[in-house]
């Protein structure tokens, strides 16, 4: 998601507010530790550190790199408020463990991805997901709950690592909501309450949330994600429905929509980064692009499906460089009705 990108300013109150914020619940954790670990050199370090950070408020110079003297990447600095220096003045070391650190939270991120093992006689189920970069902000998830298969698709704000932990944060929160059995609107306002609690102002999450059941009927929630698109024989309809993305306002409420899928259509979702994947030129892919992939292609598999979209895709962009992350969700249904 290109959204709304954070920009470090030294007037950023509620910034400023939320890490500082931060540091001091971990100053705090750290004296009521010391008791039992007591002045042990990592402890006195740690110690340090945070009181150091604060103090670089008091003297308005938190955020700025020590050595250049210029803003330090701010999902860096929501990742850790005690980093120092920006990218461009770390040590090869440094940079080795960064990229460290970026290749286990991928690793971590596989692990995440749903498993397609819940096709069955009612439906068949794959994705597609290609991240731009080592992490990705792009969240895909199915789930079978009480003879239902809920399925999410979103986009976090943002890129790097900072969004690879809102999407982990997404995946944990749906894991723990979907067995409570609740109506789906209810499931979104609590996703959506938890999201916004646990998160800057300026980080949200576009995101579909739905669940399809034995008679192929589909009931979904969008929060200011891309309509998704029922692949049938007449071509390919998309189901419009409107909402404010996850995180931007803690007490929003969702409307959801519902739509029936016949035997052999599929349901599919997919991120802007298949709609904004850039030629050469700069030229969007675009929706229309998209509609002439997956028209005529009723009763493929999602597999074949997802295959088509990618190469349509990357037809298009030819060499360009890819600038966002790109995934895709189908759902064939193939039950009766």
């Amino acid at each position: 998601m290109e959204g709304v990108q954070m920009s470090y300013a030294p007037a950023s109150a509620e910034f400023d507010a939320v890490l500082r914020g931060q540091l001091l619940d971990r100053r705090e954790k750290l004296e009521e530790a010391r008791p039992r670990i007591g002045l042990d050199s990592d402890f006195s370090r740690l110690l340090n550190e945070v009181d150091a950070a604060l103090a670089r408020f008091d003297t308005g110079t938190f955020g700025l790199c020590e050595e250049c003297h210029d803003p330090i990447e701010p999902e860096r600095l929501i990742a850790d408020p005690l980093i120092r220096l920006c990218l461009g003045d770390l040590t090869q070391k440094q940079l080795d463990t960064i990229q460290d650190d970026l290749q286990l939270a991928a690793e971590i991120q596989k692990g995440l991805l749903p498993t397609i093992a819940l096709s069955s006689d009612l439906w068949n189920v794959d994705f597609a997901y290609h991240p731009a970069g080592v992490v990705s902000g792009d969240y895909v998830d199915v789930i079978g709950q009480n003879g239902e298969l809920y399925f999410i698709l979103g986009d976090v704000s943002g890129k790097g690592l900072a969004a690879s932990i809102l999407m982990s944060n997404l995946h944990a929160m749906f894991h723990a909501l979907i067995p409570l059995d609740m109506p789906l609107c209810d499931l979104m306002s609590r996703a959506n309450r938890l999201f916004c609690e646990s998160t800057l102002a300026n980080q949200y999450a576009t995101l579909i949330c739905g669940k399809i059941n034995a008679h192929g009927e589909v009931e979904f929630c969008n929060a200011g994600h891309l309509a998704p698109i029922i692949v049938n024989h007449a071509g390919s309809v998309q189901l419009d429905s409107a909402g404010l993305p996850l995180g931007m306002f803690c007490d929003s409420s969702f409307v959801s929509s519902g739509a029936k899928l016949n035997q052999g259509e599929t349901l599919l979702l997919f991120t802007d980064g298949v709609t904004e994947a850039n030629d050469h030129a700069g030229e969007e892919f675009g929706i229309t692009r998209l509609f002439n992939a997956v028209n005529g292609s009723l009763g493929i598999e999602p597999t074949e499906l997802l295959q088509n979209c990618i190469s349509s895709v990357s037809g298009f962009r030819m060499n360009a460089a890819r600038n966002d992350d790109l995934t895709m969700l189908a759902l064939k249904y193939s039950g009766g009705n």
